[in-house]
């Protein structure tokens, strides 16, 4: 082998947790004397850094550490997205005073700071005529969230979908398909994406063929998500999660830039970010093409 393909690989992301495993792109990159690294990186959000200190080329997250990346300068440029994932949202319990967003003001809520629930957060803040610095928000896992909200430790939880067996006990005050299309987002360092479009064209090929494998074969791809990703998630939970999503990628489009823009300058303007972003920045010139060769 003359180079080897180092991707991150993390458990908040199915379609690399199922692409590790199932061979596809060790297959695809062996014909370019490539082989191919997976490191498992532990917290999602941390991707970005990984990029940035070139122990990865290629990452996929959610919609917000590659904002918050290119604001500290990783030169990392998007390669493709998956479509708009309306799962989660912000939730109370279910004897709760707060009916609605507007009623956080000066509430402690909890969600995976850095990770795309920030974006769904701020969003919901926006538009209810609240700031970032109006509530208390709180850095917590999903299990963490879950065990204070029912304790009543907590005010709110803005959750990916963690809600389980309980959720009788949870009420929605948001929804994230009213607010941010919330993608699966999948990115390279510029340097590598820049000297590589071929090998670039075929991570996304090979990602947009295991998600459509995903999609038709949900149980076998539970049962691979249930022992390869570490997590909490039981193989049957995993199969409804499958169901509710969509599966296959998609180019870089201008949809695509405007959301993060959107995203990108509401941050700016809670004083998230240290600057301001141009998200065409850290885009190709050229959107990648996907090989779908056999």
């Amino acid at each position: 082998m003359s180079f080897i393909l180092r991707v991150g690989v993390h458990a908040n992301n199915p379609s690399l947790v199922v692409l590790s495993q199932n061979g596809l792109l060790e297959q695809r990159v062996s014909g370019h004397g490539a082989g191919v690294e997976w490191l498992r990186i532990a917290a999602g959000a941390r991707t970005v850094e990984y990029i940035g200190a070139n122990l990865i080329q290629i990452g996929g997250t959610g919609l917000t550490p590659p904002i918050a990346a290119q604001a500290k300068g990783v030169p990392l440029v998007y390669i493709a997205t998956s479509e708009a994932r309306p799962v989660g949202g912000i939730f109370v319990r279910s004897d709760s005073a707060v009916k609605s967003v507007p009623g956080l003001a000066g509430k402690t809520v909890s969600l995976g700071i850095g990770s795309w629930l920030q974006a769904l957060l701020a969003t919901a803040l926006d538009r209810a005529g609240l700031g970032w610095n109006d509530i208390v928000p709180l850095d917590l896992t999903e299990p963490e969230s879950r065990q204070a909200l029912l304790a009543g430790d907590i005010d709110a939880w803005v959750s990916g979908g963690g809600l389980r067996d309980d959720a009788g006990q949870f009420r929605a005050i948001a929804n994230t398909g009213d607010l941010v299309a919330n993608p699966s987002v999948f990115f390279a360092r510029r340097d590598f994406a820049e000297r590589n479009p071929e090998l670039i064209g075929i991570v996304a090929g090979a990602l947009d063929e295991t998600d459509r494998w995903i999609a038709a074969r949900p149980a076998e791809a539970a049962a691979i998500l249930a022992r390869a990703s570490g997590g909490p998630l039981t193989a049957a939970e995993w199969e409804a999660h499958i169901g509710k999503r969509p599966w296959g990628l998609k180019v870089v489009d201008d949809a695509f830039v405007a959301d993060q823009q959107r995203v990108a300058d509401l941050f700016y303007r809670f004083g998230l970010l240290p600057r301001q972003i141009d998200i065409r920045d850290a885009t190709l010139p050229r959107p990648v093409k996907f090989d779908k060769a056999a």
